[in-house]
């Protein structure tokens, strides 16, 4: 069993012209065992009077290892896993097979379909390294005129995805897009990014730090010194003290009695009894 073609990975300037290389590389593998087949059903009718089928059982066996496994030996790996990868693989491999059982000499027919093979791999290969070379060469031309010098041109000058971004604009131009146009708007934008960030990462600190002696409570001020006496003079004696004033008693508090309570008058209907021993 052979593995599957990796896939292709993004961002790779040269990704692309690989790929079409071993694409070129197969379709070169197809045509040839696609002729070889024609010539031997022509041949087998030619001689024969009829074509001979493969059975059903040798094209399982050749479509699961063995066709896999002869081609292995003369071509390579990553040609080898685009062919078997393929959705025509099955037919390829069922007319390898049958070439191998007509009396083709694959000792001879399979070098030499590798060496084909490997050199339709390595022209077309170098053929799209130079084209997007050139394209790469022209539209960084492009870029200088329309971009003025600064960060943002540098930096897609100077960036690894740079080949891809000369292989979008050469493909926008053709397409009839204004491509200066775009790049004036992608100075804009880079810009813009430019300053975002510079905003951003500004140091915390560019504030002006308060004034810690404006910030301080004033000081108290100090006492003044005593005058100096006059050289000759007797100095004055200082004014006695006031002496404390006596501590007086605290003036008790005055009691006032309370009121005698009101005599209730007398019941309707009742007679008030005369006091004997009132003076009369």
């Amino acid at each position: 069993m052979t593995t599957p073609a990796p896939a292709q990975l993004p961002g790779e300037p040269f990704s692309e012209a690989l790929s079409e290389a071993a694409q070129a590389a197969g379709m070169s593998v197809r045509l040839i065992l696609t002729i070889a087949d024609a010539v031997r059903r022509a041949s087998q009718k030619h001689h024969h009077g009829e074509e001979q089928y493969l059975p059903e059982d040798l094209g399982q066996v050749a479509e699961s290892w063995w066709s896999a496994d002869e081609l292995g030996k003369h071509l390579p790996a990553s040609l080898l896993d685009h062919l078997t990868a393929g959705e025509d693989w099955p037919v390829m491999a069922r007319q390898l097979m049958s070439l191998s059982r007509a009396g083709v000499d694959l000792a001879t027919f399979l070098p030499n379909l590798g060496t084909m093979a490997s050199g339709v791999e390595h022209a077309v290969a170098k053929n799209i390294a130079r084209i997007q070379a050139e394209g790469t060469d022209r539209w960084a031309g492009h870029l200088r005129t329309a971009i003025p010098e600064g960060l943002v041109r540098d930096a897609i000058l100077a960036s690894p995805a740079w080949p891809d971004i000369a292989a979008h604009m050469g493909r926008l131009h053709d397409q009839g897009v204004d491509v200066a146009r775009i790049l004036n708007h992608a100075h804009a934008a880079g810009l813009g990014v430019d300053q975002a960030i510079a905003a951003a990462v500004a140091p915390a600190s560019a504030a002006p730090a308060p004034d810690p002696a404006a910030a301080a409570p004033p000081a108290p001020p100090a006492p003044a010194a005593p005058a100096a006496p006059t050289p000759g003079t007797a100095p004055t004696p200082a004014a006695p003290a006031p002496a404390p004033a006596p501590a007086t008693a605290p003036t008790p508090p005055v009691r006032t009695p309370a009121p005698a309570p009101a005599v209730a008058p007398p019941a309707p209907g009742t007679a008030q009894k005369l006091d004997p021993w009132a003076t009369p």
